[in-house]
């Protein structure tokens, strides 16, 4: 846990309509027939006649399935869609925290560190994708206290703090402690607690507290 959790996103939507645009501005090049053999046999010019060829349907390929260019199905017509990029593993319950943010219509994890995401037209991207950080960029105290330096230093300083009433520590994604301590619930102690509960809010990590809070 050598530094914060972080998620980069991607607009999908962006992506496949310049795929799209590309599809459009491609021309099949232009065949001569009056020079066309086949093993030095010329091939009459009425068999290259126009009518005789299917124009090939326009496709996308997209994270949830292959689709037309025209169709109104396709998600980037459906949703408001992204890719988000993270620096740590997209497990089962990442994905369900995801599915069940408000907004979210459409999720395919398509690595260990990536996931598609389609938000519906009537939300906010960025209220969601905040809402999903807040969720996602953050390490549990058993994800934090999983090394064994980090738990042998916060093991010392509560045993430090044993003989007070009141404590608080702050155990940082790196592993750094900040603590407060006081045997009184006093406004000095309670200004404190602040000024951790900030510090959480701006590095990430937990809060241990004693058993009186």
């Amino acid at each position: 846990m050598s530094k914060p959790k972080q998620i980069a996103w991607e607009s999908w939507n962006a992506k496949a309509q310049e795929i799209i645009d590309i599809s459009n501005n491609f021309t099949m090049p232009e065949v001569n027939s009056e020079e066309m053999t086949y093993n030095g046999v010329e091939i009459p010019p009425e068999l290259f006649s126009p009518e005789l060829f299917l124009q090939p349907q326009k496709i996308i390929n997209t994270p949830i399935g292959i689709y037309s260019q025209d169709s109104t199905l396709k998600p980037s017509d459906r949703w408001d869609c992204w890719v988000g990029y993270t620096n740590f593993d997209v497990t089962k319950r990442i994905s369900n925290l995801i599915e069940d943010t408000e907004g979210v219509e459409a999720l395919r994890v398509l690595s260990r560190y990536s996931f598609f995401l389609g938000v519906g037209k009537l939300f906010d991207i960025k209220e969601v994708r905040r809402k999903i950080e807040r969720q996602l960029c953050v390490y549990t105290e058993e994800e934090i206290l999983s090394n064994e330096n980090t738990q042998a230093t916060v093991d010392l300083v509560k045993e430090q703090l044993k003989t007070k009433k009141y404590w608080s520590i702050l155990v940082s994604p790196e592993g750094k402690v900040e603590y407060i301590v006081s045997d009184t619930m006093d406004k000095i102690y309670l200004e404190g607690l602040s000024g951790l509960l900030k510090l959480k809010q701006d590095i990430g990590g937990i809060i241990l507290r004693g058993n009186n809070g």
